[in-house]
């Protein structure tokens, strides 16, 4: 097994893994049904102790004891050895590892996730992770994916049925589906490294690309402090001007003792103070206000009334707005923006032949059911919803309003929650 080299260098920094922007990531899969696959497992503690940062090292390195036996020959059983499952990862090919439950146990080396990455993989879907090695994995651009145990297995029986079977993991929407069943679950991730990943961001990077905020932020902070460089003279200026002053002082200074004489009589004890109470008041969580609230109270019988008389004038015009309010509502969890819909339809509607038409409802429906299930609000809307009532729904005639209609109340439920919560 040879891996493809991972390692880039930017600025005067060296990265062991080659930070690639996560998108869309189709590939087959290398099925590894193992339960509890502990770190020792991934990769043996003898190679700890190395000092080389050589992505092919530690890709040679991945699951060294189970490929191997101890002369050194490919244990043909294993299943990184059969000729389904030999090749190396490449763009589409074995680029994702399904792993049995509780991947990652054991202890917290890093290397493990090195190994993962050095070999090629760039996701590792299982049922459960060990928490450290998996932020393990996202540190080294590597992605962990947690889906149900039923998911898990049916992809195992889909993948031994047909070895060429293909994962598709949708980062930004953040779906993964079987492409032999159609069959796709929803997984969470970090919403800070989600947006490092699919903008290819270590943490350092993250800083770096902020440097002009950070800079204006420090300048804010430095001109409201109590002293600055202006009120506060030089050391080294006042330092003279008190020696100085001594010097042309025909008074000898009083000096203090350096010592202080031992005394057997009890020191006068001082009437004490008497310090008041104080009182410690618990600061009350201000609620959210938004800058602006949306609206909530769309019907479909006005949208359909008014835009009727308006020759179609006034649905154009609620379209643009809720392409604005889903970005103010999602943007800055899944790193996404909607054209406004001004913009299609009077632009790339015209140019593609109506294409960018149904692309855009597409995008803007699965994008809007993905956001109702990350605020946990049990509506159920998304790009389906579209396709079976707006475009096939189409032949009937009245079948569209179905689809406006739950568009419609999708966002009135999102624009409610986020007046209330942000």
């Amino acid at each position: 097994m040879a891996p493809s080299p991972l390692w880039g260098r930017v600025g005067e920094r060296v990265f062991f893994i080659m930070k690639e922007k996560f998108d869309i990531i189709q590939s087959t899969c290398i099925p590894i049904q193992i339960d509890n696959c502990n770190t020792d497992l991934i990769i043996p503690a003898r190679y700890l102790a190395s000092t080389t940062r050589d992505p092919q090292f530690f890709g040679d390195a991945f699951m060294h004891d189970l490929r191997f036996d101890a002369d050194g020959n490919p244990v043909k059983d294993f299943v990184m050895n059969q000729p389904e499952y030999a090749e190396a990862p490449r763009k589409g090919v074995h680029e994702i590892i399904v792993g049995g439950q509780n991947w990652g146990s054991g202890s917290s080396r890093e290397h493990a996730a090195w190994a993962i990455a050095g070999y090629g993989v760039r996701v590792v879907i299982s049922s459960s992770f060990a928490d450290i090695h998996r932020n393990n994995l996202l540190n080294c651009f590597v992605l962990p994916v947690i889906v149900s145990k039923e998911f898990q297995q049916e992809l195992f029986d889909s993948i031994a049925a047909n070895p060429q079977t293909e994962v598709k993991v949708d980062v930004p929407n953040q779906t993964v589906t079987n492409l032999a069943t159609g069959h796709s679950e929803h997984f969470d991730i970090n919403s800070y490294k989600k947006y490092c990943l699919m903008n290819a961001y270590d943490d350092i990077d993250f800083l770096l690309s902020n440097k002009d905020k950070i800079e204006a932020f420090e300048e804010t902070l430095s001109s409201t402090l109590p002293c600055n460089e202006e009120e506060v003279p030089a050391a080294e200026e006042s330092i003279e001007t008190n020696t100085k002053a001594q010097e042309s002082s025909d008074t000898p200074q009083e000096v203090a003792p350096l010592y202080v004489e031992a005394s057997n009589e009890a020191p006068a004890e001082e009437p004490a103070e008497e310090v008041a109470p104080i009182e410690v008041k618990a600061k009350e969580s201000e609620p959210f206000v938004p800058k602006k609230l949306l609206p909530i109270n769309r019907g479909l019988a006005k949208f359909f009334l008014l835009s009727m008389i308006t020759l179609g004038i006034y649905g154009i015009v609620v379209l643009a707005q809720i392409s604005s309010e889903i970005n103010t509502v999602a943007t800055r969890y899944d790193g996404r923006k909607t054209t406004n819909y001004l913009w299609v339809f009077f632009l790339w509607g015209w140019l593609t032949g109506g294409i960018a038409y149904f692309v855009w409802f597409h995008k803007l429906s699965n994008r809007i059911g993905n956001e109702l299930q990350r605020r946990k609000i049990p509506y159920s809307f998304g790009a389906s919803d579209y396709w079976l009532w707006c475009v096939l729904g189409a032949c009937v005639g009245f079948l569209p309003l179905v689809y406006s209609h739950k568009l419609l109340s999708a966002m009135n439920q999102l624009n409610a929650d986020y007046n209330q919560k942000g």
